[in-house]
């Protein structure tokens, strides 16, 4: 078994150049649709950025960008990435009070992250798009099962249907919604014992020792088939703010 890394920010590059943990591919792709948008767009805002790994790679980036982050491990890691690139990393706020004045933005993006429709709608100028992508509530229910845990009940039932029910509620139009079932596979405990410290609030007791069992369990089935696969469903929306 190779050894766990340890992982910064929102970047598993460490494990996916090896082939130590992989994705499903996406039908879509999340960064072409993005820009499609951005020669129009003046303001833009990233939300949940992480350590703003994937928001530098659609630069150069509009004139005024702004970037959000909740997670404050991550909020120095993102100022690193993002400042010399004209972005304003903003942490400290409340998910269903931006910190930004209504009818500011051209475009809003949200990869992974968690929003409010109507706060959204209220920080987007009139004809202004947001877009993003999803992971399904159902998310790790496979190692989370492998872990004796399970998925919480307030996330079982977020899909494509329930965010697009809420969406169009805040007043936006539907431009495209699509999915894709699809799993994280890993080659390795390390790589699991990893992502499962990265990524701390799934299991928040997690230690190595504590699940020791477990993790044995999971190692024995990665020597047997090859890999331990994680479920990892994603959806994409993209909308436009009606008024």
């Amino acid at each position: 078994m190779e050894g766990e890394i340890n992982l910064t920010g929102w970047d598993f590059s460490a494990l996916t150049s090896t082939g130590r943990m992989k994705e499903t591919p996406l039908p879509w792709d999340y960064a072409a649709i993005i820009k499609q948008h951005m020669p129009r767009v003046k303001r833009m805002l990233d939300m949940g950025t992480g350590g703003g790994e994937f928001l530098k790679t659609l630069a150069p980036l509009p004139a005024e960008t702004y970037a959000t982050e909740g997670y404050s491990p991550n909020v120095e890691i993102a100022e690193t990435n993002l400042t010399s690139l004209g972005v304003k990393v903003v942490s400290g706020y409340k998910d269903d009070k931006l910190p930004f004045d209504s009818a500011y933005f051209d475009l809003v993006i949200n990869r992974h992250e968690y929003y409010d429709p109507l706060e959204v709608h209220r920080i987007l100028k009139p004809g202004g798009h947001f877009i993003t992508q999803q992971v399904a509530g159902n998310c790790d229910e496979s190692l989370l099962a492998a872990l004796s845990k399970s998925v919480p009940e307030e996330t079982k039932s977020w899909c494509m249907r329930s965010a697009a029910k809420e969406i169009e509620a805040a007043g936006f139009e539907i431009l495209q919604q699509t999915e894709a079932p699809g799993y994280t596979i890993f080659t390795d405990t390390g790589a699991v014992i990893s992502y499962l410290k990265i990524i701390n609030w799934l299991i928040d007791d997690f230690t190595v020792e504590k699940y020791a069992q477990e993790l044995k369990q999971i190692e024995e089935e990665i020597d047997t088939s090859g890999s331990f696969s994680s479920t990892l469903d994603r959806f994409l929306i993209a909308c436009k703010k009606l008024t």
